[in-house]
This record gives structure tokens, C-alpha cells and sequence, in this order.
């Protein structure tokens, strides 16, 4: 389906969005946020009558050479050669046509991001979708009921750690480093989920690998996973608002921070280790394995359906 046809369903508006926008005089203030922009969207979202088409605006990664962008609910590009008039902020977003299918087109396909909160453990937290899946934006500071808070030694029961247990610098008030948790931690909250942290869960290791590949792949979505500041060096480019800080970690003691950030799964790869994912200062997001009685940071992602 091409995008010319896709355009003419739109109900209330010309063919031509951009010809719509421009007669309705509506601009986009440079860096807003979605929620800043409903007048733009109620210009070319069409009204009265029947239809299942339906056009929005939506933040993407933003493409190089600024081009403004249709495309369908999975990125992918119906068309690219729209003129580039339009102030430097619309390339920072897409139309998006709702019930189309550009796949075919052969046109490439973007990321769609869609800030937002959520109230997990009594917090609320930013969230980011990306591609749809919705992750936490900030590293989990939930003292769940059953996790012991800064022990010493290296536990084999729950267990969480504040590095260097300074809750004022480094927890939620501070910056917003979160809690250290073990895996013993991750497994309990996971199988408590639904009465801890009811709708969210501890990603599995599938989860972190679609999260690179939406990314651009492993070798590079370290960087732009990566907060702007606060690495000893490498500092990323947060391209998606998933801002990762680097937290360190705890094994016995503390240590890593300013240089790396360790993020559990929930996939165990035996009784005493589990896997989990972690940024350094290089550029990749990079897998391994630990014992489950070191401390890491937690993202959760939203549940399906």
C-alpha cells in the first residue's frame, strides 16, 4: 500500500499533510515533547466520518539529513522525500499512519519513542518505549518487603546494596543511581511480581537482545544507551532517553563507578550464576555471566497485552 493512498483516507484534511500543517499555520516549538503538540496532531489526525486511518506524531531517533518522515506503527518508512522546510524540530519526529503497512516499501524503518511514567513500589519512574516495548528509563530503588538493605558479606538469600550504602548520594533523591541488587533479589522480585511490581518484570536475556537490535546492534547500542555525563570516559549519546549512569556495582565491595553499569536478567544460568548485561566505557552492550550473590542495577519492562 503506498503512502499516496494511504494519505487520501485521512479524513477532514488535504492529501498533502504538509499543504494541511501549513494552512492551519501550526508550528512546533523547537525541542517540544509530544504532549506539547496537540494542535499540530488535531491538524493532520482528521475528524468526522468513519475510517481506520488515522495520523499522529511521534518522537524518533532523529534521521541524519533531517528529513521529515511518513511512516507506519513499526517505523518502517513510507516516504522520506517530503520537503524539508519544516523547522529543525519536526526531525525529531514522524507522522505516523495508523493501519498502514510500509514494509514493502524498502524506504528503511526508524525507532518510535514514547516517553512516559509509571508508579512501581510506591516511585514513580520514567519509562521509554522503544518499538513499541515499554522499559523503565531509571534504575529500579524499590525496597521491596523480603530484600535485606545493605548487608555485609556477600548474601545468599535477598539482598540489595545503595553503593557504599549512601542512600542520600546515590538512591532516588541523589543520583538516581538506584539499588544494587543480588540475584537472589532479582528472583524473588520476579517471582513476586505480581503483587510487588504488578504489570513490570525483570527482563529476560531475549528482551536486552531486541532492545540492541532496536538500537542499531550490540556493538553500538553501549553508547547510545549511555547518559551524556558522568563516565570517566565514553560517555554516550542517550539517543533513546534510556539513560544509562554508570552505577557500579557490588562484589564484596564497591566498586565500577564511573565506569561501568551491570543490569540483571532473569535467566539463571545455574542455582549460582545468572546472566545479565552491562555497559563500560566502550561502545557495546556486552553479556555475561555472575554469581548471583553480586550486587547489579535493575531495569524492568512492561508486560504484554
Amino acid at each position: 500500500m503506498s503512502i499516496a493512498s494511504e494519505i487520501t483516507r485521512l479524513q477532514g484534511v488535504k492529501s498533502d499533510i504538509l499543504q494541511a500543517i501549513s494552512d492551519k499555520g501550526v508550528e512546533v516549538p523547537s525541542g517540544s515533547m509530544l504532549a506539547d503538540c496537540p494542535d499540530l496532531i488535531a491538524s493532520i489526525s482528521g475528524g468526522g466520518g468513519g475510517g481506520d486511518v488515522e495520523v499522529y506524531l511521534q518522537a524518533i531517533v532523529p534521521v541524519p539529513g533531517g528529513k521529515v518522515l511518513v511512516v507506519d506503527e513499526n517505523g518502517y518508512i513510507g516516504s522520506k522525500s517530503l520537503p524539508t522546510f519544516y523547522p529543525a524540530a519536526y526531525t525529531s519526529y514522524a507522522f505516523v499512519v495508523r493501519g498502514a503497512d510500509f514494509s514493502g516499501e524498502g524506504l528503511g524503518q526508524v525507532t518510535l519513542i514514547e516517553p512516559g511514567t509509571a508508579d512501581i513500589g510506591g516511585r514513580s519512574y520514567r519509562t521509554v518505549t522503544i518499538n513499541g516495548v515499554t522499559w523503565t528509563a531509571e534504575n529500579l530503588d524499590f525496597k521491596a518487603s523480603g530484600v535485606d538493605i545493605g548487608p555485609s558479606g556477600l548474601p545468599t538469600t535477598p539482598a540489595a546494596w545503595y553503593y557504599k550504602n549512601d542512600e542520600s548520594t546515590y538512591g532516588f533523591n541523589g543520583n538516581k543511581y538506584g539499588l544494587l541488587y543480588n540475584g537472589y533479589a532479582v528472583n524473588y522480585l520476579n517471582e513476586n511480581r505480581d503483587v510487588l511490581m504488578p504489570g513490570w518484570h525483570v527482563p529476560t536475556t531475549e528482551e536486552w537482545d531486541t532492545l540492541a537490535n532496536s538500537v542499531g546492534g550490540s556493538s553500538v547500542a553501549g553508547t547510545k544507551l549511555k547518559s551524556t555525563t558522568g563516565w570517566s570516559s565514553g560517555n554516550g549519546t542517550d539517543d533513546f532517553g534510556f539513560t544509562v549512569f554508570p552505577s557500579g556495582s557490588y562484589i564484596g565491595s564497591f566498586g565500577f563507578l564511573g565506569l561501568g553499569a551491570g543490569f540483571w536478567t532473569s535467566i539463571e544460568r545455574s542455582s549460582s550464576r545468572a546472566y545479565y548485561r552491562y555497559l563500560d566505557t566502550g561502545t557495546s552492550l556486552n553479556s555475561d555471566d555472575e554469581s548471583r550473590t553480586s550486587g547489579y542495577s535493575v531495569r524492568l519492562i512492561k508486560d504484554s497485552g
